[in-house]
């Protein structure tokens, strides 16, 4: 089920960030934005990292100046 997959791809990254994150419906699926940690956090990056290989894509942007994280699960 993709909602079920987003929803514990979304549960992941909140355990991994210690702060709530939000879940979008797009028009392929859902989609979730993070603030990136910062470089040295290197607990954070792991846990991160082992939430983002479930998403069915996932990537970073530079959007003015904030580096993010985002992740996408599809609709099946």
């Amino acid at each position: 089920m993709p909602l079920q997959r987003a929803a514990q791809l979304r549960d992941a990254l909140e355990s991994a960030l210690g702060e709530p994150v939000h879940l979008l419906a797009t028009d392929r699926g859902y989609r979730i934005i993070i603030p990136a940690p910062d470089s040295t956090d290197h607990k954070t990056w792991a846990d991160l990292l082992t939430a983002l290989r479930t998403a069915d894509r996932w990537g970073s942007t530079d959007t003015a100046d904030v580096p993010e994280v985002w992740a996408e699960v599809e609709e099946k």
